[in-house]
């Protein structure tokens, strides 16, 4: 295989592999992120059907991790 074509391979792999754990984290915390739970679920889904994530689905993650419930720590 190509060097460029795996190396940027494995960046994503590592890439979704981290996101998955960030997702499963922010899953544990139901009350702060429960009403995105439909996206994260749909962004795990594609981590495992692809073992990689893509730059919109990394941005989605991050504005939600950033804005938790309005009832959240209430």
């Amino acid at each position: 295989m190509n060097d460029v074509l795996e190396q940027f391979i494995n960046k994503n792999s590592k890439r979704g592999e981290e996101y998955r754990e960030i997702i499963e984290d922010m899953m544990g915390d139901f009350s702060a992120y429960n009403y995105a739970e439909d996206t994260l679920l749909g962004i795990l889904d594609y981590i495992e059907e692809n073992d990689s994530i893509t730059d919109t689905q990394v941005q989605a993650v991050e504005n939600i991790r950033e804005k938790p419930s309005e009832n959240y720590g209430r």
